[in-house]
């Protein structure tokens, strides 16, 4: 097999009448006095542009902008190949009648004709003198000629590479992402070439204006899912995972969803997948996989699934888009009822009772990246992007994953045990530990109940033991967290030893 790596080099260079007149982005001269007090025409509309713009707008006479569609903003599209804010510096100058200005005309449709020292600028739908416009007025936006037209206008995929036989096939169609990079499936191979893969920016045609594929702090987690997919493939090693207790569930989630970087900067593209094992008493984790091949995972990483949980992280999905007021008042929610109208990037489980076929992968559920599961649950956003409140974040994910696995997933403290052993008929079923499922040095608490499972039917002693009380318990039972989450109670877990800890979370 082979993996192209080139990136995305070949400029895009238009062929309208005097295109030859163009100074292309990638030999511009960088030294600003180059620009003094001349008039400077930019063709493009992107980052690239908009940098230059910044870059020279201080010595020139003027900036003018011109691309055939509306600048979008990266904040909100929450697509950072979108203009950037730190770029962006000729919109104030535009609307602040700084002399600069943006506007938008088909950059295909225009001609350049050189007169004395200056470029002119027409379109066919002008007579041969500029400053006769199709309608009546001579106010033309673009009539006073400029010095220098520069071409800002991005880059593609160079598809020269390819003999004839092997030349991957285009995505067809006359789009940016149809045009700009090669056809490819979501494991990163040629749709057309068996056996020839891509990897990095030229395989951002699986997410583009959608994640963050096409730039380095994406496609450094696209690169190690390919090399995994490609291990499996041709060396026989499986996907790498790790092996849990399901009564340590709620943990491995809670840290994962505040420490995952690749699911995080990779949103909606790369997930998590928990797979259960054991008739659910325990689960593999396996991380960062193409979501999109979730029908496919057993094929792809050599492990088995059936009933299984995918952690993917997700922005409202009425919440990004150029002609979206991202800064309306009502932008967010902290109320935990409302989790599921969260707009910023935040986590959602989708639980499958089993996997989905790969004909239910192609008829989502509305706007989301999977079919319908048996069971959804979104965190709610967080101003921090810390998931780690006890009653809004974790007490519902708790639920959730109770709900899903009919197990209690509580962690307790040894104290709390006994106490609960003295004081109730039965003691919660977590702290009924017995054989190699015992994490103390005894044989577990005393009860009356030897079962080590835990069912509905548990579930409902225990609230009538308590008196008819819900989980929140007054005397100690609470969620225990690594001391990288930063909440009081990681702190006090982190200070008591792991020999009295009970099995598995408030």
């Amino acid at each position: 097999y082979v993996v192209v790596a080139t990136g995305v080099d070949v400029p895009n260079v238009p062929t309208f009448p005097g295109s030859d007149l163009l100074m292309g982005y990638e030999d511009l001269p960088t030294d600003p006095t180059f620009y003094q007090g001349k008039n400077i025409l930019i063709l493009g509309r992107g980052n690239a542009a908009f940098e230059t713009a910044d870059a020279i707008y201080g010595d020139t006479n003027m900036v003018h902008m011109v691309s055939r569609s509306r600048a979008r903003m990266a904040w909100n599209t929450h697509y950072v190949g979108d203009l950037r804010a730190v770029n962006n510096g000729l919109l104030d100058t535009y609307q602040l009648k700084s002399l600069d200005g943006v506007l938008e005309a088909s950059v295909e449709e225009m001609m350049l004709e050189q007169r004395g020292s200056k470029v002119f600028v027409m379109f066919p739908s002008m007579s041969e003198t500029v400053g006769e416009a199709e309608s009546d007025f001579d106010n033309f936006s673009l009539r006073e000629g400029y010095h220098y037209v520069l071409r800002c206008l991005g880059f593609k995929f160079d598809f020269s590479l390819f003999h004839n036989s092997t030349v991957p096939g285009r995505l067809g169609g006359h789009s940016t992402r149809k045009t700009k990079y090669p056809g490819i499936k979501h494991n990163y191979e040629a749709k057309n070439v068996p056996g020839l893969y891509f990897a990095g920016t030229n395989t951002h045609s699986l997410d583009f204006r959608k994640s963050a594929g096409g730039f380095i702090h994406g496609f450094r987690y696209t690169v190690r899912t390919l090399h995994r997919l490609l291990e499996w493939r041709h060396e026989g090693v499986r996907w790498p995972t790790s092996h849990h207790a399901t009564r340590d569930l709620l943990n491995v989630l809670v840290a994962r969803i505040n420490q995952g970087s690749a699911t995080y900067q990779m949103f909606g593209v790369l997930a998590d997948i928990v797979l259960f094992r054991d008739e659910g008493q325990s689960f593999e984790f396996l991380e960062e996989f193409p979501v999109q091949l979730l029908a496919r995972v057993e094929e792809m990483t050599g492990r088995s699934a059936g009933e299984v949980m995918v952690l993917t992280m997700e922005y409202g999905p009425d919440f990004s888009g150029p002609d979206k007021d991202t800064f309306r008042t009502d932008r967010a929610t902290g109320d935990p009822l409302e989790a599921h109208r969260s707009n910023f990037l935040h986590p959602v489980f989708y639980y499958y009772q089993r996997l989905p076929t790969e004909a239910e992968m192609l008829h989502k559920w509305g706007k989301l990246p999977l079919p319908r599961p048996t069971r959804l649950h979104h965190v709610l956003e967080d101003f921090n992007t810390l998931w780690t409140a006890q009653e809004s974040h974790i007490l519902p994910l708790r639920r959730f994953l109770e709900t899903v696995t009919e197990l209690d997933l509580r962690h307790h403290y040894a104290h709390t045990c006994l106490l609960h052993s003295l004081t109730r008929h039965n003691p919660p079923p977590t702290c009924i530990m017995q054989g190699r499922r015992n994490i103390w040095h005894t044989q577990g608490v005393a009860s009356h109940n030897r079962s080590s499972s835990f069912h509905t039917s548990d579930a409902q002693h225990l609230r009538q033991d308590n008196g008819g009380e819900d989980e929140e318990e007054e005397d100690g039972a609470m969620a225990v967290f690594p001391p990288f989450l930063g909440s009081t109670t990681a702190t006090t877990a982190a200070a008591t030893p792991s020999h009295h800890l009970a099995s598995a979370t408030s």
